[in-house]
């Protein structure tokens, strides 16, 4: 009796512990299939006829597929360094895009991968300083005031209108809202009657009608908002595209200072600019290139978009400048962390390249300017300037030989570290600018 009883206590413990075998087996392959979702890329970009490799790391045994022509799979067994991984060559035999299907021992889907092929091509690679001068469509309110009446109280015909900060007047009155000017206009001839008003708002045309009131203070009819229609500061050129003479500059939009609200462009101008000096970037304040556009007045292009990813236009016919140099692009599937280089002006017009490092990239997140962490590392730009500092915004980002990115953010509490916006982004935004039938702006003084 004793022995059944032995042997009953044994048959339950090993039942338990296949029980928890398994359970622990199912544990590893949940986890293992979650990191292997979040370590795989969802998307890869490819220089048509030129070859990436991915590697699969996982226990899971997964395999790449493609039914897709254009794409073509090579698997690498003798560049495999273990069991579990399993490294692919891919080259793309033409521009478009196709499907890659990762499965586990050959017939379970995992994860489906977008491999998008793009043209191979050269820029002209800058790094030079840029004055850039913005012309709104329509005027931007940056604030809603009050009009103090005749006796003493305060009311707001534009918030009763329901205008916000951020909002864009574009017309008034029947009339078209090009500038300040314009708007103060239609408001001193209203004889305080409602005013019909067109403004944007997130994209989106609204429409209302506001009635201004004479103001106790000076006697002038107002509606109670603070208005800008203009925006001028200095960065750095990114490239040139010489086929279509279309730039792009900043890698990142120029946005009101007040509101945040990304600037709409009516018209706009690039120049000519030197910088003449430097406030240096120190922890909590950043540091600034100070360029002499304005006094040089001399226009070497237009502004024709500016987007979340910079500005962009052409430059003019007659505008030649001699430091771009032709450079291929490389797309955001073949950055790495490590070093790198950036092109930056930091002395009257001599651009210089500096050296830097990826410390991270997301290369998931291709809608974002904030693709890369960046480490300034040259002891000469540390000197310098601190570290990144306001107007090297557009700086190109060169690693392996190729344009990967540009310079767009610096950490406010870290001057020597910011965030960088991959090539790809930019080359998207310029292709829409070259599909316009503009034309060529004339270079001129004023």
């Amino acid at each position: 009796m004793k022995r059944d009883f032995i042997w009953s206590v044994i048959l339950l413990l090993k039942r338990k512990w296949l029980v928890l075998s398994f359970f622990i087996l199912s544990l590893i392959l949940v986890v293992a299939y979650a990191v292997t979702l979040f370590v795989l890329p969802g998307h890869i970009t490819l220089l048509a006829g030129e070859d990436y490799t991915i590697s699969i790391r996982s226990p899971l045994f997964l395999q790449a597929f493609t039914d897709s022509s254009m794409l073509k799979l090579t698997y690498m067994d003798h560049e495999a360094a273990h069991a579990f991984e399993r490294p692919y060559k891919i080259i793309c035999t033409d521009e478009g895009q196709a499907e890659m299907e990762v499965k586990m021992l050959g017939f379970i889907p995992v994860k489906t991968i977008e491999v998008r092929s793009i043209p191979s091509q050269k820029v002209l690679v800058c790094g030079f300083p840029v004055g850039i001068r913005l012309k709104t469509s329509g005027v931007m309110i940056i604030n809603v005031s009050s009009v103090v009446l005749n006796d003493g109280n305060k009311v707001s015909p534009a918030e009763k209108a329901g205008l916000l900060a951020g909002d864009i007047i574009i017309s008034a009155g029947g009339k078209s809202i090009e500038s300040i000017r314009d708007l103060i206009s239609v408001i001193e001839n209203s004889d305080g009657k409602d005013i019909p008003l067109t403004y944007i708002r997130q994209n989106s045309k609204y429409d209302t009608s506001v009635r201004p009131i004479k103001s106790a203070e000076d006697t002038q009819y107002r509606i109670g908002i603070w208005v800008r229609d203009s925006s001028a500061g200095i960065g750095t050129l990114t490239f040139i595209d010489p086929e279509s003479n279309v730039y792009g500059a900043l890698g990142h939009g120029i946005s009101d200072i007040d509101t945040g609200s990304l600037l709409q462009v009516g018209s706009g101008q690039l120049m000519k600019s030197n910088i003449k000096s430097i406030k240096k970037g120190i922890k909590g304040t950043p540091g600034e290139l100070e360029g002499d556009f304005l006094s040089m007045n001399q226009v070497i292009g237009d502004i024709e978009l500016n987007s979340n990813f910079g500005v962009y236009g052409r430059l003019s016919d007659s505008f030649i400048h001699p430091k771009g140099r032709p450079i291929s692009i490389g797309s955001h599937s073949l950055v790495r962390a490590g070093k790198a280089s950036i092109l930056a002006c930091v002395r009257g017009n001599t651009v210089e390249e500096f050296e830097i490092e990826i410390q991270k990239i997301a290369k998931w997140d291709l809608g974002s300017t904030k693709n890369m962490v960046i480490r300034i590392t040259d002891r000469r730009l540390l000197e310098a300037t601190g570290g990144i500092v306001q107007g090297m915004s557009g700086s190109p980002i060169i690693q392996d030989g190729r344009l990967i990115g540009a310079v767009t953010h610096v950490f406010i509490n870290d001057p020597e570290r910011g965030y960088g916006v991959f090539i790809e982004s930019m080359l998207e935004q310029a292709k829409s600018v070259a599909a316009k039938n503009y034309a060529h702006p004339k270079a001129s003084g004023f």
